[in-house]
């Protein structure tokens, strides 16, 4: 451990000024972070990729870190990917991290804004963003790569947006309340097109600014009249109702949303058994909307977007509501090829069993 470390530990087990505080836990966490980093570089060399029989490349290392830590499959891939890239192709940026002079969010911003470099340049310019990144905070120091990029190698700015127009998306998260949030991440000419014409629609609502907005967005994505209910998916369960792919919705949601000729789906009555591998449509739709979302630890994609896995495999077990579980297509694979075992044991509890002979367990209405 760094002496400057040590110290902050220190101060943090004797106490002192709180600024004194506040200042050697940052350098403290910033330590523990390079530790872990350390430590998910190892996992992965541990448990290498490899190409499953379809040639589809699988990480086992990220499905063991994302159950251990409670993490999303996407946040431990960044972490593995981030944890590889500073110990491996930027050990000045790590070091920097380990001795607490920068915290994971620079270290990051770093690693992100130089990626497009040649390796020479890219360790070189590293070096000057830890010194900078000391005394300045994070946006400073991702518009101070910027600049110094665009100096440095004029079309790696390019590449890096042809890059990250590959990664455009749309995401959805559900919030309290019956309510949800959708994000968009579009190339900037996109996104500005895109406010125009929203800004456009929402110009004849008569509502308030926010709410006209969100009146003509629901209007221009679904083809429908503002103040239209539109009519969706809702499940009847043992504990009352839900909107589908959402979640537990009021009474009075529910007797709203009947009222516009929504799909009822009742999920106290389980269907009968498929005879062959493949599960009947009732039996698929009925499965994917009581267990709601892939059932490996910590996974929320939706049940509408996994395959469909027999717990114990066909023919030794049958293609019955107590042996199907929806899996995300990664999940699948990594329990298909990578060593991980499921039990069932009743009542939609599962127990997953990891490469390492960990456990965790997973429940019907796991949110």
């Amino acid at each position: 451990m760094d002496e400057n470390v040590g110290a902050a530990l220190d101060l943090l087990l004797s106490g002192g000024d709180a600024l004194d505080v506040v200042v050697a836990a940052e350098r403290v966490k910033a330590w523990v972070d390079a530790r872990q980093l350390q430590a998910l570089h190892v996992l992965g060399g541990e448990q290498p990729s490899f190409l499953d029989d379809t040639g589809r490349l699988i990480d086992p290392a990220t499905g063991e870190a994302a159950a251990a830590l409670r993490w999303s499959t996407g946040a431990a891939r960044e972490r593995i990917d981030l944890a590889g890239i500073l110990v491996e192709d930027l050990p000045g940026v790590f070091e920097a991290l380990e001795c607490g002079l920068i915290d994971a969010g620079r270290a990051r911003e770093i690693m992100v804004g130089t990626c497009e470099l040649a390796p020479e340049t890219r360790v070189w310019l590293a070096g000057q963003a830890v010194e900078y990144a000391m005394a300045h905070t994070r946006g400073q120091v991702r518009a101070w790569l910027a600049r110094r990029i665009a100096r440095i190698d004029p079309e790696a700015a390019d590449r890096k947006h042809r890059a990250r127009v590959k990664k455009r998306c749309v995401r959805l998260w559900a919030d309290p309340d019956g309510m949800a949030t959708i994000s968009a991440y579009l190339s900037a000419e996109e996104a500005q097109a895109v406010w125009a014409s929203l800004r456009g629609a929402a110009a004849g609502i008569d509502a308030p600014l926010d709410v006209a907005n969100a009146d003509a967005f629901v209007g221009l994505m679904t083809g429908t009249v503002v103040g239209t209910l539109i009519p969706v998916t809702v499940l009847q369960t043992s504990a009352g109702e839900e909107l589908a792919g959402y979640g537990p919705i009021s009474p009075g949601h529910a007797a709203k949303l009947r009222c516009v000729h929504s799909t009822l789906i009742d999920l106290t009555v389980v269907p009968e058994p498929s005879g062959g591998y493949r599960p009947a449509p009732r039996l698929a739709r009925w499965v994917r909307a009581t267990h709601r979302h892939c059932r490996f630890p910590g996974c929320r994609r939706p049940g509408s977007q996994c395959d469909l896995d027999h717990v114990v495999p066909f023919p030794a077990g049958g293609t019955c509501a107590d042996n199907l579980a929806p899996l995300c297509r990664y999940h699948h694979r990594l329990k298909t090829h990578a060593n991980w075992r499921v039990q069932a044991l009743g009542g939609g509890h599962l127990r997953w069993t990891s490469p390492r002979g960990r456990t965790y367990d997973t429940f019907l209405h796991d949110p």
